[in-house]
């Protein structure tokens, strides 16, 4: 099938206006849950219960209130760093965005989830706008995608073939974009390897449950052994979500190749069975021209009308 049948047509302006229309989605909904969640919760009953202890403390051991400080900001600093090795401390603006990316994809993981009243009703109606403008952005995407390999496939067979070979372009894009999935699910392993510690297993198995937005959540990015600095877990972090992206459109890519196979086949279906349905009607009016040759005259034309008749419905249905 030549490229002038197919109906996806290059659009840039239209997929650059899906794709930042996206990513302003993407960000904005990070800043509002990081907004809404990261002061969870009211701390005054706390915050009373800390004062009574404190004073309560500083009485019965004669401490005086400059030392007892001193050891409530150390012990702070430390529940601090816990918490935040533990990934407790979560709603930071680099995990915001990653939360609110795996709401847009669906992936869910799980590892965050909305803790307030207000953070969980945005994130009904975020989910709402979001996940479809994701499925928009990333068909669009996918769509490119397998239009491009389908032309950079006949280039290269009119250039360095100097002929183009026999086959079905789909099924020649298909083959290209899952070989695309399988390196991209590679990448992605050998990239949490160096990252998280995992093992390449491990790597793949992750890589793959986020670009099919499974998204069981067992494995997350960032929550693996090597963590070094903060910079190395947002560069971790936002890569990953590149790389999930880049991987979430190839898999779309690889569905849309399989869709036009399936409406290509169809389509050759339906262009031949009609002309096997003429072929054997003409056949058994050759038949019955044979058969009747010997019957009376009345018989016999009521029996060619009768045959004539559904080869004209058959044709009709040709056109």
């Amino acid at each position: 099938m030549d490229e002038t049948d197919n109906p996806i047509r290059f659009e840039p302006k239209s997929l650059s206006i899906k794709i930042v229309i996206g990513i302003l989605v993407l960000l904005v909904g990070a800043a509002v849950f990081m907004e809404l969640e990261r002061t969870k919760g009211d701390p005054t009953p706390e915050k009373s219960d800390a004062t009574k202890l404190k004073e309560s403390l500083a009485e019965k051991y004669n401490i005086s209130v400059t030392d007892l400080r001193q050891l409530e900001t150390a012990i702070g600093q430390e529940a601090a760093e816990k918490e935040d090795a533990k990934g407790l401390n979560r709603w930071t603006y680099g995990k915001s965005v990653f939360f609110a990316f795996t709401i847009m994809t669906t992936i869910g993981y799980g590892h965050m989830s909305p803790q307030t009243w207000q953070g969980q009703l945005f994130c009904i109606f975020y989910s709402l706008i979001a996940i479809p403008v994701a499925g928009i952005m990333l068909l669009s995407v996918g769509n490119h995608v397998s239009l491009a390999i389908r032309v950079f496939i006949r280039f290269l067979e009119r250039t360095c073939l100097s002929s183009v070979r026999s086959g079905s372009a789909e099924f020649k894009s298909f083959f290209v974009t899952f070989l695309l999935m399988v390196l991209m699910i590679f990448f992605g392993a050998i990239l949490t390897s160096h990252t998280d510690g995992w093992t390449f297993i491990e790597g793949c198995y992750f890589t793959f449950i986020s670009v099919s937005t499974i998204g069981f959540g067992d494995y997350v990015v960032n929550d693996g052994e090597l963590k070094s600095t903060n910079h190395a877990k947002t560069f971790a972090v936002n890569f990953t979500i590149v790389l999930i992206t880049v991987g979430l459109c190839v898999v779309s890519s690889v569905l849309c190749s399989v869709s036009a196979i399936i409406e290509e086949r169809q389509k050759r279906m339906r262009m031949q069975l009609p002309d096997s349905a003429t072929n054997a009607l003409n056949a058994a009016n050759l038949a019955l021209n044979t058969v009747t040759s010997n019957l009376p005259l009345r018989l016999s034309t009521r029996a060619k009308n009768a045959v004539d008749s559904a080869v004209v419905e058959t044709r009709k249905g040709e056109i």
